[in-house]
């Protein structure tokens, strides 16, 4: 059993393998040459994968989507047609460039979506709002630390590979393939001065791991107090101390080295210490 799914699984990337081998075996010396050394073997992505893929990332209109690895553009141009949204798409084979730049001119979308030859580490990801990759698991895990630094609220969406330590918040089955979602977080790790105006100040101490935080509030008589049910979605934190007072949810936003939000106690503040 383990043996058939194990063949299941390697039989289009080994189809890949051996069609990209023959091609390069076909061409001349000079051919060869230029022939760009890929790190993912080109296998297309079924058109109900794409399909779930944008719908689990909620793509829009507002959206920027870039594809890493885009091969024939299929993933961006069905974002722009189904979804309205812009995009980019990179490649390492200015084949597949070609050939995604003529099918997103026959679709119409050629306004919307572009398509460079490209290493998809050399290219700049900070406008997207949404990425999409299908790439192997060691390639995903280079990209992790540049995708941890995006905007919070960015959306990741992967097609058959995950991200080891770093767990999806959402992982859906379609025609047998996996697809996972993740949200970048905001970065909350640290110490924070909190003001509430007529109730108390505190120093939060966080901890975190990916989008994984823990919590202590330590008070001006130097009492330290747990922060229960913490959680970062996005830029979005909330978390609830249980004072003398009784209990207090405090529900905000992390930008950069500030937050602010409303709570039980009313409206509060924080400056990274």
């Amino acid at each position: 059993m383990q043996q058939s799914l194990l063949r299941a699984f390697l039989s289009p990337l080994l189809y890949a393998l051996s069609t990209a081998t023959l091609a390069v075996a076909s061409m001349g010396p000079s051919q060869a040459q230029q022939r760009p050394q890929l790190d993912v073997p080109y296998i297309k992505t079924p058109e109900a994968v794409v399909d779930r893929m944008l719908e689990m990332g909620q793509v829009g209109p507002d959206d920027y989507l870039i594809d890493l690895g885009s091969g024939d553009g299929r993933i961006p141009i069905a974002a722009a047609l189904k979804h309205g949204t812009r995009g980019l798409g990179v490649d390492l084979d200015p084949a597949r460039t070609e050939e995604a730049t003529a099918a997103a001119q026959e679709a119409g979308v050629a306004g919307q979506v572009k398509f460079r030859t490209e290493n998809l580490f050399d290219t700049d990801l900070s406008q997207a709002t949404v990425i999409s990759m299908y790439l192997f698991p060691e390639i995903n895990l280079r990209l992790r630390p540049e995708l941890l630094k995006l905007k919070p609220g960015t959306r990741i969406v992967s097609h058959a590979f995950h991200m080891d330590e770093w767990t999806p918040e959402r992982h859906d089955v379609v025609e047998g393939r996996d697809i996972f979602l993740w949200t970048v977080p905001a970065q909350a790790e640290g110490l924070w001065k909190v003001k509430v105006p007529g109730y108390r100040d505190f120093v939060l101490r966080v901890w975190q791991q990916f989008d994984r935080v823990q919590g202590t509030a330590i008070t001006m008589d130097e009492r330290s107090i747990p922060a229960i049910e913490m959680a970062v979605s996005g830029a979005e934190i909330r978390y609830t101390l249980n004072t003398a007072e009784g209990a207090h949810t405090f529900t905000g936003i992390v930008d950069g080295t500030r937050m602010s939000g409303n709570g039980s106690a009313g409206e509060w503040s924080a400056e990274k210490m």
